[in-house]
């Protein structure tokens, strides 16, 4: 039976892994400056293959000018032994001229003998998808918070059926000096006990909630009661936010006479 060499092995498998996940990898030959790279890193930035021949003043080159800087930060403080593993978040440029957002990992696999860096090899994998997903939330967030501040509806967030964040219309809505007059209210507890149906408020807000936070978008005519005592009634939408952290709740708070 032919035995395989351990090492021989030990490549093969790392061959395997890199084809099955088409990983981009390099090589820095930090004493000569050459940068090899393979044909999936090429290919990840839309390039044939050894087109163009890489460097790392061209690497350097090709880096996004709002990222070269923490880039380099991390690379050196790699080579000064600072860190274990090299790791960073950065954009390359493409051959379209567009932006490729890529995760480095790293690592110095050779030092001469004065235990100065010699060779640093890694990978890049193209990760513009959850980049791209992250900033459309991002901006999502930003948008409704836009809004948030600036609606004339009242908004109240909910999180384990208490309020834990209102608007500036809320406050006005009904009639506070400050947030803290809101915050941890039970919907229950800034309306009258009952409603104008006869039902217990805080039976059938428990069950608005309940059917927000299962999904369903809940709309409901309520009277609320603002600090000074006053009644008013107004069209309430009680939705789950995604934008937030689990089990939170957006209460809307429409056509309310101030």
């Amino acid at each position: 039976m032919k035995i395989i060499p351990l090492v021989n092995s030990s490549f093969q498998t790392l061959e395997h892994l890199i084809n099955v996940q088409e990983l981009g990898t390099w090589e820095w030959n930090i004493q000569t400056g050459i940068v090899r790279v393979n044909r999936f890193w090429y290919a990840m930035l839309g390039y044939d293959e050894a087109e163009p021949e890489m460097s790392m003043q061209l690497w350097q080159d090709m880096i996004h000018r709002d990222d070269i800087e923490s880039v380099m930060e991390a690379v050196q403080e790699h080579l000064a032994g600072r860190t274990s593993i090299y790791r960073s978040e950065f954009r390359l440029r493409s051959k379209e001229g567009g932006w490729v957002w890529v995760e480095a990992k790293g690592k110095i696999v050779e030092y001469g003998d004065n235990r100065s860096p010699l060779y640093f090899c890694g990978t890049h994998t193209d990760i513009t998808s959850r980049k791209t997903e992250k900033e459309a939330i991002e901006a999502a967030r930003n948008d409704f918070r836009f809004l948030y501040r600036n609606t004339s509806d009242g908004v109240l967030l909910l999180k384990d059926g208490r309020v834990v964040e209102s608007n500036p219309a809320a406050l006005r809505l009904f009639r506070c000096d400050n947030e803290s007059q809101l915050l941890h209210a039970h919907p229950a507890t800034i309306s009258p006990a009952l409603q104008p149906d006869g039902s217990e408020s805080s039976q059938r807000a428990d069950a608005a909630m309940a059917a927000a936070a299962a999904g369903e978008e809940t709309t409901l005519t309520w009277e609320f009661s603002r600090m000074d005592g006053e009644l008013f009634r107004a069209d309430v939408s009680m939705q789950s936010y995604s934008g937030a952290e689990a089990d939170t709740i957006i209460m809307l708070i429409g056509n309310a006479a101030m």
